[in-house]
């Protein structure tokens, strides 16, 4: 009977020890930085123009970007146009899904141009005024 207090004590260190090992063992899984990085749109290298909405019939197949009136902004291919809905086809980092949009919920559109030439990267300012050369 006396040894049946030692034994509970021994036991409660032991269970104690070994979840404490346990404990020290798990390292919290962190997610892959380069997969987010892979999945994100980088819009710097990519020209948009806004369009209006009825232009958007000659569009279809088109990459465009749609900004609603409740402050969301959905990016993919045009797939149907009418004066009432725009349907959307969203690429894979949005679950490949169709997407209809009503009109009176657009607020802006943008049509893709495609990315930036490498050669002509600050195109889109004008700079009257100065040559650039240094006078003597």
């Amino acid at each position: 009977m006396n040894q049946s207090p030692v034994l509970i004590r021994f036991l409660a260190i032991f269970c104690l020890a070994l979840a404490s090992c346990s404990l020290w063992a798990v390292t919290p899984v962190t997610p892959d930085k380069s997969a987010k990085s892979k999945n994100k749109v980088d819009l710097s290298q990519t020209h948009y123009r806004e369009v209006q909405y009825a232009e958007l019939e000659n569009r279809i197949d088109s990459k465009i970007v749609v900004h609603t009136i409740n402050n969301t902004v959905r990016s993919g291919t045009l797939t149907r146009f009418t004066n009432a809905t725009i349907q959307l086809k969203l690429g894979p980092e949005a679950g490949s899904i169709e997407l209809t949009i009503p009109s009176a919920q657009v607020r802006k559109v943008m049509l893709e141009l495609g990315p930036a030439d490498p050669l002509f990267v600050d195109e889109s300012t004008d700079k009257k005024g100065e040559s650039g050369a240094k006078k003597n």
